[in-house]
Order: structure tokens, then sequence, then C-alpha cells
């Protein structure tokens, strides 16, 4: 992890380039690590003489291993995308930071309040630090575009006390790839939030999340609540979650007409238990009593993919329970979900007590010293520091040499062919060890996607090319024969959506990418 120091803003540098048709203006980082380069004035002063977007189709660039920080709100409009990514794509252990700084007012800015689309790609993100010790900030990174499409890849987003990614608009597509989301949550307090995604009562078109770690949060995975129109479509497939307090539960669904929940790895998924005295402020579908993954209400066409997930509680969360009366180990599975599924609830998850390699420590003490006394303001603190604040004000014991974090586990346990299609449960895109070859994406292929998946019939494919090719796409049913051909053509280098109307019928397919050097296939379901 880099070191942060006491942070002022200096000099902008900024560089223009123009690659492919699309703008680029590289921000230079400040020689003087003391005073980092402010990217507001570069971002939002990007204007032409008559306050025009001088280019709306602009990237802006960050290099790798600097600290930029921002003294003001980066938004955007519905004209215009806020893109922002590292210089290298590919060094993804060495990221640009981006933090805050007070403005003139002494009140420190939102990261971003988005009214367009949002492309983040390789970043890290610490949105709500306001200093050594203190509750950091709420609702800092806000998606208020409707109709906007989100694209956060490789990036970390820590220190928010509400979500890290919050909803506050409607019919917005996200899609989370590769992402740490961490240090969620009030420190050393009672309080609940601490999210992953929140919904709160608005609604998402399509919100697909695969190999996304979160974890010392105090509050849900993913919140939605309040809202009466459901979710089109939740997608949450190969992430990994642990100590999660769970102070209102995991995944609450809310109201939704797909949901697919497949191949996650949840450790202590709720660690103040299924009905304690803690964990009732807010109303759970099942008359208070938490589960894993609740829905708030079932429709004619509401259709649950949930399977093949690890779920399980270690034993010292366990131990905590016996000394509490009201407290009993969650269900997983809500009565509405248990409802819908029917038999094939059996197949939602399984217990295979794993043990990750190398994270922060259990965070078991908070739930220990908030049955001791709730009102103490000393608790233990789940906000994990770097080794190397060590000694500095930024040191309250609860400390991690994020160089080893190893959030992998034993190619030998039931876990790593424990996957749908035979691969590795969880967040594995840092397990070298745990990636399937059957699943590795080809070289020349990349992205290989489909939104919505179920599908009613219209969908699209998306992919990336990254050698010129003669491609075929094609769909085939379980017996291997070939029912529509999508595409046969040769493509050049790039990035690819393909629009399908579906004329099948309902049931489960494979669709199969085919290069001239490659193949990458994935299962479809059309309902």
């Amino acid at each position: 992890m880099y070191k942060l120091y006491q942070l002022t803003f200096g000099l902008l540098i900024i560089c223009t380039i123009t690659a492919f048709g699309q703008r680029e203006v590289l921000i230079e980082p400040s020689s003087d690590p003391l005073i980092p380069t402010d990217i507001f004035p570069v971002i939002m002063g990007d204007t032409t003489s008559t306050g025009d977007r001088v280019d709306n189709n602009t990237v802006y660039l960050l290099e790798n291993g600097n600290v930029y920080v921002t003294t003001g709100r980066l938004v955007n409009s519905v004209d215009w995308p806020m893109q922002i990514r590292a210089t290298d794509l590919e060094n993804t252990d060495v990221k640009p930071i981006i933090t805050r700084l007070p403005n003139a007012s002494g009140s420190f800015p939102d990261i971003m309040r988005s009214s367009g689309d949002v492309d983040f790609q390789n970043l890290w993100i610490i949105s709500g630090e306001k200093g050594p010790g203190e509750n950091s900030d709420w609702g800092k990174i806000r998606i208020l575009g409707e109709g906007s499409t989100v694209r956060v890849t490789d990036c970390i987003i820590e220190k928010d006390r509400g979500g890290f990614l919050q909803l506050r608009a409607n019919d917005v597509k996200m899609y989370v790839t590769n992402c740490i989301f961490r240090n969620g949550g009030n420190r050393r307090l009672l309080e609940g939030n601490g999210r992953g995604i929140d919904a709160r009562n608005f609604t998402f078109d399509s919100l697909v999340m695969k190999n996304v770690i979160v974890h010392n949060i105090i509050d849900r995975f993913f919140r939605s609540q309040g809202g009466i129109v459901p979710h089109n479509y939740i997608e949450i497939d190969n992430c990994t979650a642990f100590n999660v307090a769970g102070r209102h539960g995991f995944i609450q669904l809310g109201r939704v007409r797909t949901a697919k929940i497949t191949d996650n790895l949840f450790i202590n998924p709720i660690m103040l238990g299924t009905s304690p005295q803690y964990t009732d402020e807010q109303t759970q579908p099942d008359n208070d009593a938490h589960k894993v993954i609740t829905v708030d209400t079932l429709y004619d066409d509401t259709e649950f993919l949930i399977n093949n997930n690890n779920v399980f509680w270690t034993q010292d969360v366990m131990d905590v329970w016996a000394g509490i009366d009201t407290v009993s180990m969650p269900d997983v599975l809500s009565r509405l979900i248990m409802e819908s599924m029917g038999d094939e609830a059996a197949n939602a998850f399984f217990q295979d007590p794993v043990e990750l390699t190398s994270v922060p420590m259990s965070i078991i003490q908070y739930v220990k010293d908030l049955y001791a006394n709730p009102a103490d303001e000393d608790m233990f603190d789940h906000t994990v520091e770097d080794i190397s604040v060590q000694g500095t004000a930024l040191d309250f014991g609860n400390l991690f040499d994020f160089s080893t974090f190893d959030p992998c586990y034993d190619e030998s346990s039931a876990s790593a062919t424990g996957a749908e299609f035979g691969g590795a449960v969880g967040a594995v895109f840092l397990c070298p060890e745990l990636l399937s070859s059957t699943e590795n994406i080809p070289q020349e292929i990349a992205g290989f996607e489909l939104y919505p998946n179920p599908s009613e019939g219209f969908a699209t494919f998306q992919y990336s090319i990254k050698q010129a090719s003669q491609i075929d796409l094609s769909i085939y049913n379980l017996n291997g024969q070939l029912v529509q051909t999508l595409a046969n053509e040769f493509h050049q280098v790039g990035d690819y959506n393909l629009e399908w109307s579906s004329q099948l019928t309902n049931g489960l397919y494979i669709a199969v990418l085919r290069t001239e050097t490659g193949v990458q296939s994935m299962k479809l379901m059309i309902k």
C-alpha cells in the first residue's frame, strides 16, 4: 500500500493526446509528494471560452503509483461520460490514488455525482477519509444519471460510511468487475451503514458484479430497500465477502425480476447473527429474522438462479453466538426465495470451510464489544490500515500488510472445483492457481458477456477482440447442435456490441465465440 501524507494541492500539469479518435488528457502528477496534483480544475475546467466541453469523449489519464486529490465535486452530464483511467491498465498492482482535500470553506467534497455515463479503470479511490480516527464521510460516489451506464473495473474503493457506489437514479446499467471494496461503515460505533452497492429505493436496469471482493464492512453487501419498481436484472457472480457484520442482512434484493447469484464465496456474511437486538433497525422480509439472501416481493415472472455458492460461518463466530440466547445461525435463503425456487433451492449453496491465505484479522471482536457495551466509542476498529502507518496518528491497532493480501485458498479444497462449470468459487482474479484453464479467456478475446442473462428475447453480446481475426458467434443447444449463427465475419481489433433478438424457445443454450486462435463460451438462458 502507498504511504499517504498531509496533502495540499499544487501545480497542475496536463498533456493532451489524441488516439484512435478519442481524446486523452494526461494529468501529470506533482513532483512533490506533499503537494499532489488536484484533478478537479483539470477535469471540470476542460472547457472552451464559451463554457462548452472541449471534447465530450475525453479520457483523463492518471499515472500509476501517484497520489492525486480533488478539492471539488466531479460532475458530468448526459452529453459527456466521466472517464478516468490509469495510464497503465495492465499494472493492477500499482494504481493511481484519488483522495480528497478540504475546499475553501473547509468542507471535504464528494468524489463524484454523475448525471451521465461513468468509466473508472484501475483506480484506488479513498472516498470518505476525513483524518485519523474520524468517521468516514457518507455516500461520496453517487450515480444520478437516469438510464446511464456505469463501468468500474480493476478498482479499489474504500472508507465510505455509506455505500461505495450509491444509486440515486433509475434504469441504470452498472458493471463492476475485478474490484475490491473495503472499510465501510462507522468506526467503533453501533450504527450500521457500510455497504457494497447501495440501490436504496432506486431501480437498476442491470447490475452485474463479477470478481468483486468486499470486506471489513458493517452493513450489507447489497442493499435495496423501499422501492416500488423491481430491478430488471441483478447478477452477483464469483464474488468473495468476509468480515461483514451484517447489521441489516447481507444481500437484500428488495424487488427484482431476475436475480443470478452464482459461484460466490461468502465467509461470515452476517456476523451479528439472525435476530439479536442490534440488528433489527430495519425491517427484514421474514419478520426481522435475518437471512443471507432476501427478497421482499414475488412477481409472476420472478426468476432466481441461485446456485453453487459457498456460504459458511467460522467457529469463533458461532462460539460468540452460543453465549447470546437470541442468536442462531442465519438461514441462507428467505421464505419467498425458497417458495419460488422449490427443489432447485437445494443447489443454492454448500458449506466448505476454507481459509483465505492472507487477509485482515476477523472483526469478531467488534461483535463482542458491541454486546458488551453498545454505547462504547472505543470498540474494536473494523477499519484496517496498512502496516506502513504503524506508530503514526492513523495507527489504531488494526493493521495489515496489504502487500501480502492474498484472498485465495487451498486449490485441493472442494471450493476450487465447486463452481457451476467446475472452476473455483469466489473472486479468484488474484489467484492464478485457482483459475481453471477451461474458464480462462483466450488472449485474443476479452469481456465476452451477454446482458441480460437470462434473456426474455432481447439482449446484447459484448466482447473485445485483441487481435484482428475472422470470428464466428453462434448458439448451440445442450446436445451440441447449431441453432443460430449471429456473426461470421472479419473483425478488426476493438470492442463490439451485438444486439440480439432471439427467436429461440425457452431453455438453456451455449453461446460460442471463435476466433482464428481462441474460443470462449458461456451458458445463456432464454425465458
